[in-house]
């Protein structure tokens, strides 16, 4: 991570979009340490009225709890390969060995170091009862936790099917300032997607009942995080990212579209690690794992379904523009970090462009005819999804009546 302060941002983000808070009562204490033996320390935590004192281990350089000790804290444990599910207060809790991301009910935190599994026992880093638990309100009895508050509607379409009510885009390219993104030979990611960028929003605006807004206009670096959030504020209907590929074969040509999933091969989870990571080797916002790990504690939503459908059309639109020119690489899914916050309210999806890797494809991206094409391909595709998004809706309410 990159410092306290976007560790904390980006957990405070992820907790913001994916739901509802949780109680507990805990006070934390350190007790005597054992020279020379694993277990040096112990947590007294009070659940339900009851004062329980479970004892720390330290295999590695933090120290941990070993779930099973957590019996008198939650219920209906159980393991599934990497995965440790249990029930606390009314709500389910998973873990995944290696991630430092875990749910709780809807809503997803993010711990300091990852739970693991060792000498056949799954251990949970002891802040998890010290620190989460701890910080939960301590006013509220845990005896009866309040219910939680319900989730938003699983609908994302009531806001956008008022055919007089324009929407809103939000337009990212991606990268910028100290982060380059993809070189090329002669060129840098960042300022081809900015391109890009600039000639979408100045398509949009001139087509009717949209609106567009753009998270950088500017050779700058935004943290991905608030990006989404930036989207999320100013209550976007779609997001779209724009980026551009590379790969070691100079060979490698075309276009897709991606959207929020686990990826289907080695090649998407290796693009999304690059993308994930910013520009500096340890500020990966977030590994694909941890992303795969919270998509698999999640129902699918329909804005996932929608982003599948809108990803579609850009590819098709795309297709279109370039006649053949570069090869049409397909709708694809990636656990792309970007697009995690921004799905919490709108279809999100991320446009590869082409390859600055090729030569030809780079001086392509570097022109205003390759630029401008695109743009106003990603901007038909707009046009034409938010039609079909009020075409399906009238039917469904026409259906109803």
């Amino acid at each position: 991570m990159r410092g306290d302060a976007g560790g904390a941002l980006r957990r405070g983000l992820v907790a913001a979009l994916l739901a509802p808070a949780v109680v507990a009562a805990v006070a934390p204490a350190v007790a005597a340490g054992q020279a020379g033996s694993e277990a040096a320390q112990a947590v007294q935590a009070e659940v339900g009225g009851r004062a329980v004192s479970l004892p720390v281990s330290r295999h590695r350089a933090y120290p941990v709890i070993d779930a099973a000790g957590l019996a008198a804290v939650w219920e209906e444990v159980r393991r599934s390969g990497v995965f440790l599910q249990a029930r606390l207060l009314g709500e389910d809790v998973a873990f995944e060995a290696g991630s430092p991301f875990f749910r709780h009910g809807t809503r997803t935190y993010q711990l300091a170091n990852p739970p693991y599994e060792r000498d056949g026992a799954f251990w949970i880093p002891a802040d998890f009862v010290s620190g989460w638990l701890a910080d939960r309100a301590p006013e509220v009895a845990v005896t009866a936790p309040a219910s939680p508050t319900p989730a938003p509607a699983d609908d994302p379409l009531p806001a956008r099917v008022d055919p007089t009510v324009p929407w809103r885009v939000i337009i990212d390219p991606g990268h910028g300032g100290r982060d380059p993104g993809t070189l090329g030979g002669g060129s840098h990611e960042k300022d081809i997607v900015l391109a890009i960028g600039r000639r979408l929003y100045e398509e949009l605006r001139d087509r009717d009942m949209i609106e567009p807004h753009l998270t950088r206009d500017a050779d700058v670096y935004v943290e991905h995080d608030l990006r989404s959030r930036f989207a999320v504020d100013r209550a976007g209907d779609l997001f779209v990212s724009i980026h551009a590929n590379a790969a070691t074969d100079e060979r490698a040509r075309g276009f897709e579209t991606i959207f929020l999933g686990p990826a289907r091969s080695e090649e998407a989870r290796e693009v999304a690690l690059r993308e994930n990571r910013g520009p500096e080797a340890e500020g990966a916002a977030g590994a694909p794992s941890d992303i795969q790990f919270i998509l698999a504690g999640q129902d699918r939503t329909q804005n996932m379904d929608e982003s599948r459908l809108f990803a579609g059309f850009v590819q098709n639109a795309i297709r279109e523009a370039m006649g053949g020119r570069s090869p049409d690489r397909g709708v694809k899914q990636g656990p792309w970090w970007v697009l995690l916050g921004a799905l919490a309210r709108m279809p999100s999806v991320i446009v590869e462009v082409g390859f600055l890797s090729n030569g030809e494809e780079e001086r392509y991206l570097n022109g205003a005819e390759g630029q401008g094409a695109l743009a106003r391909a990603i901007a038909d595709a707009i046009v034409s999804y938010r039609e079909d998004v009020l075409r399906r809706y009238a039917s469904d309410v026409a259906g109803s009546c």
